[in-house]
């Protein structure tokens, strides 16, 4: 029987869905967007556009799709997105969908920059000194230091700040930011896989060797005993829900928390090329299973993207979209 996933949000990410279709070709997967130019519909086997997600109408809208469509599962590709998620959980839940995101505390932790550091620090995990306010950041961190969106993703408004005059983001900027101690070392990331109780079913570990744009390019799995443990520890603690990328770094042997991302992150691929399977995982329990932990991924394993294009008459983009993907499987076949 087939199983109906709706993937919210799916962006450039369609790669997931082949990831998905491998673990269990008895996955449709219906991708979900705010145009008919999502590059990620190539990839699926219907799709939707949806309002805004921070619209009124969106939290509405997905929750009539979900029902309407029958759909047995949903993932999210975007932290705004898990956010907005997150408030209509259980009602997604009620009806019998499997949600693989966070409940709303949760989620709204991982994407408010400031509540993950209070939390780390509540829970014994290493953390930058971290502040919400341009006065305390001046009088309490030293230069160089590191001023991000509070509410941000992908990187986008992440700014080393190299001098007084700067720290105070320029004037009609209404952003709201937090400022952290500049942490020069290592950067890794930490991917935790959890099921629908929040128990960390897989962890793995890569180096962000080239990024552009907050989009990994190159990265090399990394199989390390402290990484392993603080994954297993953060996914217990905070009780991930669904795939996590969370962004540490690492200086003079500590290991520092930079903030969750609760959904694939955009180094996934070099976790799966490693054996981690996280969509294997989530297929199997949605479907009932109790996977045991898992965190046998290989080791040095490396990754890059290249660019894939294609296109057609505007009228037909969606029929476009999916000839697009038709035609790759006929060839990798």
């Amino acid at each position: 029987m087939k199983t109906r996933w709706l993937f919210s949000t799916i962006g450039k990410r369609g790669y997931i869905a082949q990831y998905f279709r491998d673990a269990d070709p008895s996955i449709h997967i219906i991708g979900s967007g705010r145009t008919k130019f999502t590059p990620g519909f190539a990839s699926c086997d219907e799709t939707v556009l949806m309002p805004d997600i921070l619209s009124e109408e969106y939290p509405a809208a997905v929750i009539e799709f979900a029902r309407s469509q029958k759909i047995n599962a949903i993932l999210s590709f975007a932290d705004p997105d898990v956010d907005r998620l997150s408030m209509i959980r259980p009602e997604l839940t009620a009806m019998g969908t499997s949600c693989f995101f966070p409940g709303q505390s949760v989620a709204r932790m991982g994407f408010d920059k400031f509540q993950t550091a209070e939390w780390a620090l509540a829970n014994g995990i290493t953390v930058p000194q971290t502040v919400c306010d341009p006065v305390q950041a001046a009088s309490q961190l030293a230069l160089p230091m590191i001023r991000k969106p509070r509410f941000g993703s992908a990187s986008v408004g992440v700014s080393v700040v190299r001098h007084e005059r700067d720290i105070a983001p320029p004037a009609g900027n209404t952003t709201e930011y937090i400022w952290q101690e500049l942490i020069q070392g290592t950067e890794v990331n930490i991917e935790i896989c959890g099921d629908l109780t929040g128990r960390p079913v897989a962890v793995s570990a890569w180096k962000k060797m080239i990024s552009r744009n907050g989009e990994t390019e190159l990265a090399v799995t990394v199989r390390r005993d402290d990484l392993t443990e603080l994954g297993i520890l953060l996914g217990e603690k905070a009780g991930i829900i669904g795939p996590c990328d969370v962004d540490v770094m690492e200086r003079d042997g500590r290991l520092y928390l930079i903030e969750f991302n609760m959904r694939f992150g955009g180094g996934y691929p070099v976790s799966h090329l490693a054996g981690a399977d996280f969509p294997g995982l989530l297929a199997r329990i949605q479907r009932g299973d109790h996977p045991p932990l898992h965190t046998g991924y290989a080791g040095d394993i490396f990754m890059m993207k290249t660019l894939h294009p294609f296109g057609g008459p505007v009228a037909q983009a969606d029929e476009t979209f999916r000839s697009a993907f038709n035609l790759r499987n006929e060839h990798s076949q």
